[in-house]
């Protein structure tokens, strides 16, 4: 029976590292070649080691076609570094493949400072404010005809502003189902302050979280 030991040696490879590759999606050929870098790299304490084809085959049984392959792929999702036979392995998550474009969606879901800015109630006032003021003193120069024609750019504008809002504010749509679970718990790799700012968030709304899930008031 094996009695593996860690004083008999051990890869140190940090968690949150472990947690990004229980995400990503890999042929099972594509796990044993990278799990054999990252032994002979962070295994010996190193970032890129000289690592042949062959090398990789006698340890994980494949041929060296199949290594061939699956170092390409590796390669191409970025979570591993190539420069001829000097291979490392790619720590920076944020940099691998489909996990990019999921870090790229949940970095565009977080609100900027002008979709906050717009989400202040003030804002709307100030805005109605203004195009009061500015239909005013355009109906004092103005006939009847241009008059007409400002209000509907009033309008057009004031509706403008009003769809970019809605296409942009945070909670909305189905995106609040999202948002909810979250806050729930229910989505992985959600870092703990953006979860209660969420959270935060849905309490400033006024939107609450049912047993079972959802939303309610």
């Amino acid at each position: 029976m094996a009695k593996p030991q860690v004083e008999d040696g051990y890869t140190p490879i940090a968690n949150e590292i472990l947690e990004s590759l229980a995400r990503i999606s890999l042929s099972p050929n594509q796990w044993q070649v990278l799990l054999c870098i990252i032994r002979k790299t962070y295994g010996f304490h190193k970032k890129v080691d000289y690592i042949a084809n062959f090398q990789i085959g006698a340890a994980t049984g494949l041929c060296k076609a199949v290594v061939s392959r699956c170092l390409k792929g590796l390669s191409d999702m970025q979570i591993i570094t190539r420069n001829s036979k000097h291979i490392g392995f790619q720590k920076d998550w944020e940099k691998w493949g489909k996990l990019a474009e999921l870090s790229t969606l949940e970095k565009l879901a977080e609100p900027s400072t002008l979709d906050t800015k717009l989400a202040e109630p003030s804002t709307f006032k100030k805005l109605a404010v203004q195009s009061t003021e500015l239909a005013v003193q355009s109906t004092k120069v103005s006939s009847c005809a241009v008059t007409q024609n400002i209000k509907e750019t009033i309008q057009k504008k004031e509706g403008s502003i009003n769809n970019f809002i809605n296409s942009n504010t945070l909670i909305s749509g189905q995106s609040i189902e999202k948002v909810i679970r979250i806050v729930r718990g229910e989505v992985s790799g959600v870092p703990e302050k953006r979860r209660q700012y969420f959270a935060g968030e849905l309490e400033r709304l006024g939107i609450g979280l049912s047993k079972r899930g959802g939303r309610g008031k």
